[in-house]
């Protein structure tokens, strides 16, 4: 929700002419390099990660293993560092526009284009993969066709390797939730095929219009993908054919054993299903993942060779673009990074369920042996006064998921100190109004927090919401909990909000 920016400014030796996009992890600006003599796209990341040393020092290695990566569909990045206590990555700067922007535009693609798009980002995810990344946040938003719809994969620069924490906090923009793999709820240690979950989910979206699981808030979306069977595209969209039922089926497997084991895996399967042909069963890779480190071995799958730093395609197999990336001119939209708004398992799911669950309790609420609250219906007291019973779930020794209740308050108007919004924001009902709390909270935000968290339960019970900034258009979490007077809701870039 930070509004402005820094266009018209020098950042070290970058001029930034033009913001061309803001995610939930930083600003993209049109730059021009003095000292080189180029104009680059050079993300500009939140001041808060500058301050955490332990992300200081995985950017720049990430970065660093980013930039090596030689695979035509992985953005090239130029450098990496800190200025002004400002982490940034200088990448090239093309033209087109996003998957995201395509697929708001066009809507459900033709199978064949969507096929090639997954078959480019695949060969860039296994090149990663080879090199010891995982990127973690693959969705439309970091996908970015150019002329002729040769796709980049970006955010490499900030993606993730297999031994990080999985959750991000409260408070950060969690749109990518839609693609996570179920694995992402739970503390397991996360493997190559996280990425193929959410590739295959961007498939999914591609052949549908529609993502995979359809979620409002962040307990229903984990629930979906842990929970809920894979769709069928061929019967939420008429045409597609019926092969990418089991690509897609296959691809969003619970257990990531299950799933393809290679992006081009994926792909391979998903052009079978494409031409008809006889789609393959995932394969086994040669060496798998040790349990102390990631290592990952290259992929030994038909189609796939080894090659410098990564995986290249072999076009005997791929039909996407494989010729070297067009040039292009500066007529065309250029791209940005990050977003501009906010299958079934087999008979043992029931205790990885369980599992994840309880992992994603106790990430969400900080990694603080917390554990994440559900909640009943309000109820009346002996008084009168309305009252409501939060539930607690907790996990015995035996595997058993018990509640306890406990009586929460109800809020009863602004805590002092808060501005309280314009009575054009209330509406009548059991929260009639709102309040801001910090700086960078708008009452326009704040009445989206009130909306959303009015309409995803019972008043004065503690949870967890989703929220879009109409400054930003990103959507953010945020955690709101009955505080004195109100229920106050914080996160997004520090935003609080206070309801009554």
């Amino acid at each position: 929700m930070v509004e402005g920016s820094r266009t018209g400014t020098r950042f070290g030796a970058y001029r930034l002419d033009a913001l061309i996009g803001r995610g939930g992890m930083g600003e993209v600006y049109r730059a021009y390099d003095t000292a080189k003599d180029r104009t680059v796209a050079l993300k500009l990341l939140n001041l808060d990660l500058a301050q955490d040393p332990t992300y200081q020092e995985r950017f720049r290695r990430e970065s660093h293993a980013a930039a090596r990566l030689q695979e035509p569909h992985v953005i090239p990045i130029h450098d990496w560092g800190e200025i002004d206590g400002v982490l940034y990555i200088d990448m090239r700067l093309v033209a087109g526009q996003d998957l995201r922007a395509a697929l708001r535009e066009g809507g459900a693609m033709d199978p064949a284009r969507a096929v090639t798009i997954v078959e480019q980002v695949a060969g860039a995810l296994d090149a990663a993969h080879a090199d010891g990344l995982i990127h973690r946040d693959v969705k439309p938003e970091n996908i970015i066709l150019a002329e002729g719809d040769f796709a980049y994969l970006v955010d490499f620069g900030i993606a993730h390797s297999g031994d990080d924490s999985q959750l991000t906090a409260a408070g950060l923009a969690i749109g990518s939730y839609r693609y996570m793999a179920p694995e992402r709820f739970d503390n397991a240690r996360l493997t190559p095929m996280a990425d193929v979950y959410s590739l295959t989910c961007v498939l999914h979206e591609c052949l549908t219009g529609s993502t995979p699981y359809q979620a409002d808030t962040i307990s229903s979306a984990v629930k979906a993908h842990v929970l809920n069977p894979a769709p069928q595209p061929s019967r939420v969209r008429p045409g597609v054919p019926t092969g990418f039922d089991q690509v897609i089926a296959q691809g969003l497997e619970k257990q990531p054993e299950h799933r393809y084991q290679t992006a081009g895996q994926l792909a391979t399967a998903a052009r079978a299903a494409l031409t008809g042909s006889s789609i393959p069963a995932p394969q086994t890779i040669a060496t798998g993942y040790s349990g102390a480190g990631f290592p990952y071995a290259p992929p030994t799958v038909a189609g796939m060779a080894p090659a410098g730093a990564g995986l290249q395609y072999n076009p005997t197999v791929y039909s996407g673009p494989v010729a070297p990336p067009p040039t292009f001119g500066t007529g065309q939209q250029q791209y940005f990074t990050g977003p501009q708004q906010g299958g079934s398992g087999n008979g043992s799911q029931s205790k990885v369920i369980i599992g994840v669950l309880v992992g994603l309790i106790v990430l969400a609420l900080g990694g603080l042996a917390a554990l994440l609250l559900w909640y009943t219906g309000s109820k009346d007291d002996a008084d009168g006064d309305p009252a409501v019973a939060v539930s607690t779930v907790t996990e015995t020794a035996g595997g058993q998921v018990q509640n306890t209740q406990a009586p929460a308050p109800v809020p009863a108007g602004p805590p002092p100190g808060s501005t309280p919004c314009p009575a054009v924001y209330g509406q009548v009902g059991t929260l009639t109004g709102s309040a801001i709390g910090s700086a960078v909270t708008s009452c326009a935000f704040a009445e989206e927090v009130r909306i959303s968290y009015a309409g995803s339960g019972a008043p004065a019970q503690p949870r967890q919401i989703l929220a879009t900034s109409p400054v930003t258009g990103v959507t953010y979490v945020m955690m709101c909990t009955p505080a004195g007077p109100a229920v106050t809701c914080t996160g997004g870039e520090n935003a609080v909000v206070h309801l009554f």
